[in-house]
């Protein structure tokens, strides 16, 4: 006999505290792209305008994060029975492709920069850096340590921009110090590098979730010996892991269980559910049971 039991309710997103500090690194990370724009465009330096792309990236993220965190919430209903998870994915691979194109327009400018470096204006390109690089520091503290899997990710893309902050610093620096302007371009060709890197890993992402394949933090021989240590489960077949986007993860397979287990059903059900979504953050989880002595070797 089957038993399906209903996914944990709230699965995935975040609270108001949550949104709460998306929203502020959203705004702070919003004034470093302005700034890094206009101080780009005065000071004539490629570098501040290729960090202003890397800034984009880190706002989209955190976007993506704050999206997350709502549509989670929605109830699924009609034709939408997971509700609407996977326009995350969608979202990520449009940006994911938006990042890569914008990298070659930064690799090509920085060649032609190569070959004719213009005058930079060193002084304003370190001001503009230094004011991006506190507000940066700003939105890692405001998200650092927070458990929710998406707000961890937007965590690593802020404090990836810091660090471009510091080397677009260190570049002005040089600029002040030697007059050497072909720093700039080559700041921009590393975080032009940068963009690249996080716009594969987000192609990657996006399409292990399409694929539904098992997420890259979780052992699927751990999770069945995990099983089998359940007082009254005898085998597991048929086991699936997948997810129906960053934050969201689900579960399903058939547990043969023997006497034990047949007197207490419902006592196997919450501890299975409560193991997956303590240890593996699964949150969608279905069962189907079957009977140690109706199954023959070979008949699962």
């Amino acid at each position: 006999m089957a038993e399906q039991p209903k996914a944990a309710s709230g699965a995935g997103g975040g609270g108001p505290s949550t949104e709460r500090r998306l929203w502020l690194t959203i705004g702070i990370s919003s004034v470093i792209l302005a700034a890094e724009l206009i101080g780009g465009w005065l000071a004539n330096s490629l570098a501040l305008l290729s960090d202003a792309g890397h800034v984009f990236l880190d706002i989209f993220a955190v976007g993506l994060a704050l999206y997350a965190a709502r549509f989670c919430r929605l109830p699924a209903q009609g034709r939408s029975s997971f509700g609407m998870h996977r326009a995350e994915i969608l979202a990520a691979l449009v940006n994911a492709f938006t990042l890569i194109a914008l990298s070659v327009v930064i690799f090509y400018e920085a060649y032609r920069r190569f070959l004719a470096p213009p005058e930079v204006r060193a002084a304003e390109m370190l001001l503009v850096a230094g004011i991006g690089l506190v507000a940066n520091v700003a939105g890692v503290w405001l998200l650092h340590g927070h458990r929710d899997i998406n707000v961890r990710g937007a965590y690593l893309h802020i404090l990836g921009d810091t660090g471009s902050s510091v080397a677009v610093i260190v570049g002005a620096g040089v600029i002040l110090t030697t007059g050497e302007r072909r720093v700039d371009p080559a700041l921009s060709v590393l975080i032009g590098a940068l963009i690249l890197y996080g716009a594969g890993r987000l192609v990657r992402d996006a399409v292990d979730i399409l694929l539904e394949r098992t997420p890259r933090d979780i052992d699927c021989g751990q999770v069945e010996r995990r099983l089998l240590s359940t007082p009254g489960v005898g085998t597991v077949h048929d086991m699936h892991i997948w997810s129906l986007c960053s934050n969201v993860r689900a579960f399903s397979a058939h547990l043969v269980i023997d006497g034990e287990g047949q007197r207490d059903r419902d006592a196997i059900t919450r501890s299975v559910q409560g193991m997956l979504r303590d240890e593996y953050d699964i949150t969608y989880v279905t069962v189907q049971y079957e009977d140690a002595h109706c199954c023959q070797p070979g008949e699962h």
